[in-house]
């Protein structure tokens, strides 16, 4: 079964979406060598910026309408300065209860924000660059609380573009360019280049000698609330996505690679927080690309990096990143990779660091939730068993879905139009024509 800046707002864009934040204070606490980038926001009352038209204007419910607040750790925003455009990529939805995703739930009323403002371009906060936590009317922005961001500068990056490919649908535009707003976030188990004076990140070096980024090498454990353990089935797995025990890993993914890995988790980077579920909204979803410079050597190997993005919700609770029952690592995706995406010498890993490996494009992540409920979200990338061979993962545009997600079990015509999308990873059927067939993921619901 697949599950699947406070203050000044600078530049404040209106983006439509079915879909607030950390504010940063500069600090030296010590973490894993060095110094980190740590933020941590806690509520704060908005500004009340006016709702922008497309959305009901009424608030989502149980949401309080806050935003970032004090936060510990060196600040890891900058101010560009530039002017701001409209976001590519971004999918329009409505609060009326038709689902961003092409369904629609029946007569309750969906409350997930209908026009989003951005405002990833006037600092490097990595919560902004999701999509996450801009000041303003809860109608119109994601509003978070508890956000915290561990790891060192060098090892992320907020980009306006990652690589020099260029997009065969829009020749005029980056491959690997932002999905929301003006910039995404850019994980590395490696060290990340700096950007160029325009904001894009183009690697000049090798990432398969790209080694320690001075995150974290202990404790050999995941950080809270993530674990290793199987977690469905109450806690004795062997039913992925079912019975979940609320605490540890339902989608029994992870367990398998951190065996495999011997339990060691090196370089982590990890990030957390807590959202409060819109009336009526169902699920959430967001972007990824992951590449690796261990494919195709350690394909079933014990150094297979792992990127995990987790949820703790009363739907589900566990890894939302996996294919075919295994978690975002070489291992699972190699096939992916040969099939749907790019390996080897294609000229869509020009300028990425990646060339002669591989990666997957652009894949989408659905997973559920409770309308009402606060849910957690947390995502981490490390190597495993090693700290060298670097691998990037590239995240933009969390977001909510009103329908949410089902699993291919439930509804084997997921992800077709007329039904919701699959729970898990899904492809849009414009960055692969093959979705739904034989050794490609599934497909995202047409927009």
């Amino acid at each position: 079964m697949r599950y699947g800046a406070t203050g000044g707002v600078g530049w404040l864009l209106v983006v439509a979406a079915c879909g607030g934040a950390a504010a940063t204070d500069e600090g030296g606490e010590s973490f894993g060598g060095g110094t980190q980038v740590e933020t941590s926001s806690a509520e704060q009352t908005t500004t009340g910026i006016p709702t922008t038209s497309g959305s009901t204007g009424e608030p989502a419910t149980g949401s309080t309408g806050t935003t970032g607040g004090t936060s510990s750790g060196e600040d890891p925003s900058t101010s560009s300065g530039e002017d701001p455009s409209t976001s590519s990529g971004e999918d329009p939805s409505t609060s009326s209860g038709e689902d961003s995703s092409g369904g629609t739930t029946g007569e309750e009323v969906c409350e997930a924000p209908g026009l989003l403002l951005v405002c990833d371009d006037a600092d490097d906060d990595p919560f902004h660059a999701l999509g996450l936590g801009c000041e303003g009317a809860p109608e119109n922005t994601i509003p978070i609380t508890n956000a915290v961001f561990k790891s060192q500068k060098v090892a992320y990056r907020v980009a306006r573009g990652f690589g020099t490919a260029v997009d065969p649908n829009d020749p005029d535009k980056l491959l690997f360019r932002p999905r929301e707003g003006e910039r995404f976030l850019v994980l590395s188990t490696g060290q990340v280049a700096a950007l160029d004076p325009d904001g894009f990140l183009v690697e000049q070096n090798p990432q398969y000698d790209n080694g320690n980024n001075f995150n974290p090498d202990d404790p050999n454990e995941l950080p809270a609330p993530m674990s290793p353990d199987v977690g469905s089935n109450g806690g004795k797995g062997g039913t992925p996505s079912e019975g979940c025990d609320g605490v540890n890993d339902c989608s029994d993914s992870i367990g398998p690679n951190w065996t495999l890995g011997n339990g060691d988790p090196n370089d982590v980077l990890w990030a957390s927080f807590k959202v409060v579920v819109p009336g009526g909204t169902h699920g959430f979803g967001f972007d990824v690309a992951y590449f690796s410079s261990e494919y195709p050597e350690f394909v079933g190997k014990q150094f297979n990096d792992m990127f995990i993005g987790w949820s703790t919700s009363e739907a589900y609770t566990g890894n939302v990143t996996f294919f075919n029952n295994q978690p975002f690592t070489v291992t699972a995706l190699g096939p992916e990779m040969k099939a749907a995406g790019f390996v080897d010498d294609d000229a869509e890993l020009a300028g990425t660091g990646f060339e002669g490996h591989g990666s997957t494009g652009w894949v989408t992540i659905n997973a559920p939730a409770v309308p009402g409920e606060t849910l957690t979200f947390a995502l981490a990338i490390m190597d495993m068993g090693d700290s060298n061979k670097a691998t990037v993962a590239v995240v933009d545009n969390w977001r909510w879905s009103c329908a949410g997600c089902v699993s291919e079990e439930v509804d084997p015509a997921c992800g077709q139009e007329g039904h919701p999308d699959c729970c898990g990873v899904c492809v849009a059927p414009s960055d692969d024509p093959k979705c739904n067939t034989p050794g490609h993921p599934m497909c995202c619901v047409p927009k």
